[in-house]
């Protein structure tokens, strides 16, 4: 475990260093003469305003010491990485993480040149030395970086708490969600030149002049690049530095089981949203994004617009940004209090951003098309769109091409390639991905679907957590453990799982009778019929039950094979939909012999 911590306003020694490295050494009058004068500590500290950080950022980290980065990268290996991070600056903490891993998913390699032109940007953007080094920014210097990208570092955890923390983990505050991995080169510019990525990566080869105050930083080899494609499964060898973070913060309260006493809501389980560009939240309060860095509105020629502000969506879309015109389809895509949703309002911006180059508005836009959402159904035309998503790194992408392969929607029915994008996507942080994948993989290899329900129930995937919680209950080929199978069930039930729901309840239902009805409650309103028949036999309820042919099919054969769990939950459907009798009773009293607690405290419910 890496032990370094890195705090902005406590490494002063470590902000010199880098000082230094970056300002270049030896003798000469002449050499001296031609370079600017060292920013003052104290000067540099004055620099910029001080900007809250709320729901979390995009710091770039390529000012970062080589050790620093390798903290960083050992801390991703190891789980998912926690930071503190606030406008006083970012420390990694070494010592803390989340339970989860890090999928890399490849993309088309893309370019990018990003200036830091004032004190204000360099604070904002490089929130672990960025306080020192706007010093330099007074004299018409900038800091420019030059970016090669060939992919991301994602997991799927979306919304973790303070009780998911592991370790020692005072001030946490946000997390890791993911990185952009590539190579990069941050030296000093000025304002009066603009040059490209493949001119700075060649000139800071070439530095190395005692008079040159010109090389500042550098990870990877932007020729090693080339020998990456969207299909890769990991980055090339000297192609996978971390160039920007994306952070999120962490709650503050366990948010795996209701504080209500009944359930308020139906549990349906959900798939993939169309949602703004993550650029939308990515700046501190005050700045926009705009030209690969959060910087001044009243610098910026268009800027990426707040996701839920239609007029100011509406004009940057009109400015031509497209992550803004990405953000007006998705607010009339989806609809709000202030704005009705409007499909055929969406289609327009949406497509005016995809042709921008904004990948994730290609995505939101097939899924428009493919359904006939505001313009004609074309499953064919919605496939190509969520390829060119995929190609460029979304995962939503992927997971929706995954689909389209799956049901031969607009493309030929294949089910090898749907498996390797549902992994595909599953690596790019898409949960639901995830899920698609492992159970695809159940029958060939249990232990790497166990894995990838994991990752699927880390996110946002309740199915997943109840998949993988009847895994560990049973215990064929992964260690049996009912308490942690609880606590998987609890998590599904909480992520939209009406199966997690009953499950739950179940195993519960002897010790804590109120919260096993309530479970039922919740799975039957998600319309589980398990549920629902839990519900009737064991507490009364008046509704008619009707158990779903498919499932007692299921249930008739995996009781028939020895699971005492199915044979008690096809007696509670057959009583509940009235087809109990002798069958149901013995199915119950069998179970309840072979030692399932569920059985034994329904028998008697049995009719």
């Amino acid at each position: 475990m890496r032990r370094l911590e890195m705090n902005v306003m406590g490494a002063a020694a470590s902000v010199l260093g880098l000082a230094l490295l970056f300002s270049g050494c030896g003798p000469g009058a002449a050499a001296e003469a031609i370079r600017p004068k060292e920013a003052t500590a104290a000067g540099a500290m004055g620099e910029g305003e001080c900007h809250e950080i709320d729901k979390g950022g995009e710091p770039l980290v390529v000012d970062w010491k080589p050790e620093q980065r390798g903290d960083l990268e050992v801390a991703m290996k190891e789980g998912v990485a926690v930071v503190a991070y606030s406008c006083k600056g970012i420390k990694l903490l070494g010592d803390c993480h989340i339970d989860g891993k890090y999928g890399f998913m490849g993309m088309t390699k893309k370019e990018q040149v990003v200036r830091l032109q004032n004190a204000d940007e360099v604070r904002a953007n490089l929130p672990l030395s960025g306080v020192k080094l706007g010093g330099e920014l007074e004299r018409g210097s900038t800091l420019d970086i030059a970016m090669v990208m060939v992919g991301k570092k994602r997991t799927t955890w979306e919304a973790p708490t303070k009780e998911d923390l592991k370790g020692k983990c005072d001030g946490a505050t946000h997390f890791v969600r993911g990185a952009t991995v590539g190579a990069f080169v941050l030296e000093t510019g000025t304002q009066a030149k603009v040059r490209a990525a493949a001119e700075i990566f060649g000139a800071s080869a070439g530095a190395g002049s005692s008079s040159d105050k010109h090389s500042k930083n550098q990870e990877g080899d932007p020729a090693d690049c080339s020998n990456s494609t969207p299909d890769s499964e990991k980055p090339p060898g000297q192609c996978g530095a971390p160039i920007r973070l994306v952070l999120l913060s962490i709650g503050a309260a366990k948010a795996d089981k209701p504080d209500e006493k009944k359930p308020t809501e139906p549990p349906k389980a959900e798939g993939p949203k169309l949602a703004a560009p993550e650029e939308a939240e990515a700046c501190p309060k005050d700045l926009v994004f705009a030209d690969g860095k959060c910087t001044s509105a009243a610098t910026a020629a268009a800027y990426q617009c707040k996701p839920h502000d239609v007029a100011e969506c509406t004009a940057q879309c009109g400015k031509g940004h497209p992550g803004s015109c990405g953000a007006l389809g998705a607010i009339y895509a989806s609809g709000s209090t202030e704005t009705p949703r409007d499909w055929a309002k969406a289609n327009p911006p949406l497509k005016k951003a995809c042709d921008g180059g904004e990948l994730g508005s290609c995505v939101s836009l097939g899924h428009l098309v493919a359904d006939g959402l505001g313009t004609a159904k074309d499953p064919a035309a919605a496939a190509k769109l969520y390829e060119k998503g995929c190609s460029g790194g979304i995962a939503t992408g992927c997971y929706l091409l995954g689909e389209a392969y799956q049901a031969g929607a607009g493309v030929g029915s294949d089910p090898a390639k749907a498996s390797n994008l549902f992994r595909q996507s599953c690596e790019g942080g898409e949960s639901h991905g995830c899920g698609k994948a492992a159970r695809l993989l159940v029958e060939k290899d249990v232990k790497l679907a166990a894995e990838y329900f994991k990752r699927g129930c880390d996110g946002n995937d309740g199915s997943s957590c109840n998949a993988l919680g009847e895994m560990h209950e049973i215990g064929k080929d992964v260690r049996n453990d009912k308490i942690y199978a609880a606590m998987l069930y609890q998590r599904g039930c909480f992520r939209r799982s009406p199966e997690a729901c009953t499950n739950h309840g179940r195993l519960i239902q002897d010790r804590d009778p109120d919260g096993a009805k309530r479970d039922f409650t919740q799975a039957c309103f998600g319309f589980d019929d398990l549920g629902c028949a839990a519900l009737k036999v064991a507490y009364g309820d008046s509704r008619p039950v009707f158990a779903k042919v498919d499932r007692t099919q299921a249930l008739q054969r995996t009781c028939a094979s020895g699971v005492a769990r199915d044979c008690t939950a096809l007696a509670v459907l057959q009583s509940a939909s009235g087809q109990g009798g002798p069958m149901a009773k013995n199915n119950v009293e069998n179970a309840c012999i072979r030692g399932d607690a569920w059985a034994c405290l329904m028998k008697a419910k049995i009719k």
